[in-house]
């Protein structure tokens, strides 16, 4: 083996190396589907949507199953829909909703649904949880024949898209809308609704040619109930699907002809009172409780708790089997709390290891708690502009305090949100006027009205009755 021959060895094992680094990477990140019912209780033969959600990254293609007629043997399948995607940077949420039914009352379980995972020419597979839903045996309906709505003309179809709030809603991380004040959350809705809106007159323009932006910005802010029939000389006709229990033929950018069915209308009589009426029994209990338990199970739990601690309290408890002093330690004025917290930051100096903005938060959460205990101004949970107007409304502290309070709160503010960098006299300065404020404020306790005891004992009924008792005993 000469070398060159080696050195093509050597460099085909670090490209397969890399090759497989890759390849685990993609396939071996966590891909969960999540997989929901629109609703968990249907009458028999009723439309039920099936929605699996999932997110991959872009390079991933995703197939999922093409079901003919069935999913299982109680299971049928009515339709399916073209797969939602939003895109991220790096990452692509799917959506991807089949329309089912089932004609076997009772409990019917959807089994693990399989999807494809494609890399290019390697592949695997990712299993959905399985899931259920339950089939209510029938449902009294209206006399009132059902009614079709048919196209009145040839174009295309498409669905109002109430603004794309949903989408937007699930575009902006959480992290964002906790971070931002409400104008500027609007304003970055606003943005994002303009992608949408321009991604999808880019895709209404492509597949129908028609292009009045006026028009197109009228369907996507209109309701999801509007279905529009239009074609590239503008909107032919305006349908309303009335609710859930309509059955609907059609999709978004759907070509259809004249007098193709669009949706059936039907009514149920009476939902409240009739759409449940059958027999109760115990599998539909048994499904239901189920249910609650996945849902409600720190319910159950606190539930348990309290039935335990009433079986205590009646069966040792009333039988004197209970210590007989409870003794509770009375909590020390709020002042002597903050300074003695102050004093413990006054010591540490974190703000001389270069911790300004911990130590302006520890001096600001001190001054706040002090302010609720002291006088009952929900300071922790205010804004710095939220307690000074507090304070404004009532007379309880000097006009001095008042600007001492003021240099703490916006000096903390503008070093935690505006990264100021406070000077060493700024910080002493803070301190300083941390103690004078709380020192200035406190509640003044009179000698004649302060409590002596720290500890203040509860003598359990049951012992003064068994004095009682045994002085009964005595006389007689």
């Amino acid at each position: 083996m000469n070398f060159y021959t080696m050195k093509n060895i050597i460099k085909y094992n670090i490209l397969l190396i890399f090759s497989l680094i890759f390849y685990f990477q993609t396939f071996g990140q966590k891909i969960e589907p999540e997989i929901k019912l629109q609703h968990d209780t249907i009458i028999i033969g009723v439309p039920n949507e099936l929605i699996i959600n999932l997110s991959v990254d872009k390079t991933i293609d995703v197939v999922f199953p093409n079901f003919k007629d069935t999913i299982s043997k109680n299971i049928e399948i009515l339709g399916e829909y073209k797969p939602e995607f939003i895109a991220s940077e790096s990452i692509r949420n799917i959506e991807k909703k089949y329309l089912i039914t089932s004609f076997d009352t009772g409990l019917n379980i959807i089994p693990a649904i399989s999807i494809k995972l494609v890399l290019d020419n390697d592949s695997s597979f990712i299993f959905t949880s399985e899931t259920q839903f339950f089939v209510k045996p029938y449902v009294l309906l209206d006399t009132i024949p059902v009614d079709t709505v048919y196209a009145d003309n040839s174009g295309f179809v498409v669905f109002g898209k109430d603004a794309f709030k949903n989408e937007i809603e699930q575009y902006i991380p959480d992290s964002i809308k906790q971070s931002v004040s409400i104008d500027s959350l609007n304003q970055i809705k606003a943005i994002v609704f303009e992608q949408f809106l321009n991604m999808f007159a880019s895709e209404l323009t492509k597949n129908s040619g028609f292009y009045d932006q006026e028009e197109i910005r009228k369907i996507a802010e209109s309701s999801s109930q509007n279905l529009y029939l239009f074609d590239k000389s503008g909107v032919l006709n305006k349908y309303i699907v009335a609710g859930s229990v309509d059955t609907v033929f059609v999709q978004d950018f759907q070509q259809v002809k004249k007098s193709q069915a669009l949706f059936t209308l039907y009514r149920i009589k009476d939902i409240k009172e009739n759409m449940f009426n059958t027999p109760f029994n115990f599998a539909e209990f048994w499904f239901y409780f189920k249910k609650y338990l996945q849902k409600y199970w720190w319910a159950v739990i606190i539930l348990l708790l309290l039935v335990i601690a009433l079986i205590y309290f009646f069966k040792y408890y009333k039988k004197g089997l209970a210590p007989n002093l409870l003794r509770i330690k009375q909590e020390e004025p709020a002042h002597v709390i903050a300074l003695k917290k102050l004093e413990f930051i006054r010591k540490e100096k974190i703000w001389a290891k270069g911790e300004i903005k911990e130590y302006h938060v520890q001096i600001t959460d001190v001054i706040r708690e002090y302010i609720e205990k002291r006088f009952g101004v929900f300071a922790i949970e205010m804004t710095t502009n939220e307690i000074l107007e507090s304070f404004d409304n009532i007379d309880l502290i000097s006009e001095q305090d008042y600007f001492k309070l003021k240099q703490i709160l916006e000096l903390a503010d503008n070093v935690k949100f505006a990264k100021y960098k406070a000077l060493q006299n700024e910080n002493d300065l803070s301190l300083k006027n941390s103690f004078e404020f709380v020192e200035n404020t406190k509640e003044i306790i009179e000698e004649n009205s302060k409590i002596t005891q720290t500890e203040a004992v509860i003598e359990i009924e049951q012992e003064e009755n068994f004095e009682q008792t045994k002085d009964n005993s005595y006389d007689e």
